[in-house]
């Protein structure tokens, strides 16, 4: 009786009395904000700060490592404990560094974040400058690591549907006495 009154209930109102699941909404919310997590890391990873051998072109990313000097000349436009200044590198001559800078860290670990502001560094003031390069090495060693989480995450969940038949024989009709 029950099984008919809800087809009957079913019918007459024309839906479905089957709970919803989640909506499709969350699970994309959820499926796009892996992904973000997942490049954003991946990304980082395929580049490395290699020391400047030669003269850097404008446009690149660099990081000026401050020596005693530099610390106490430019402590008043970046603070007195700046360990390195971070940021594009705009013009580069003999004897300085124009950056738009993204950053400066500190002795202490803390970072301050700018937003491009110009900065001129002299050269002299700079202990080790590196920039920012892709990195072959690093780019495999992610690739690698993605496709094993994305083989280990198919393989734990039976994505494949890999099943055989039942493998114990059926034991027949019960024997009566």
């Amino acid at each position: 009786m029950r099984l008919r009154l809800e087809t009957l209930t079913r019918d007459f109102a024309g839906t479905d009395s089957v709970p919803a699941k989640r909506p499709v909404r969350h699970i994309l919310r959820y499926a796009t904000a892996c992904m973000w997590v997942f490049l954003l890391g991946f990304i980082s990873g395929c580049y490395t700060f290699t020391p400047v051998a030669t003269a850097p072109a404008p446009g690149a990313e660099v990081v000026l490592g401050l020596n005693d000097q530099g610390r106490a000349t430019l402590g008043q436009s970046v603070g007195p404990a700046a360990e390195s200044i971070e940021g594009k590198l705009q013009t580069k001559n003999d004897s300085a560094y124009v950056i738009s800078v993204s950053s400066v860290r500190y002795f202490n670990g803390g970072t301050n974040v700018w937003s491009g502001e110009p900065l001129t560094v002299a050269t002299h003031f700079v202990d080790l400058a590196r920039e920012r390069r892709f990195s072959p090495g690093r780019t495999a060693l992610a690739a690698a690591a993605a496709a094993a989480a994305a083989l280990s995450f198919i393989l734990t969940r039976s994505l494949f549907g890999s099943s055989g038949p039942d493998k114990t024989p059926n034991p027949g009709p019960p024997q009566g006495s």
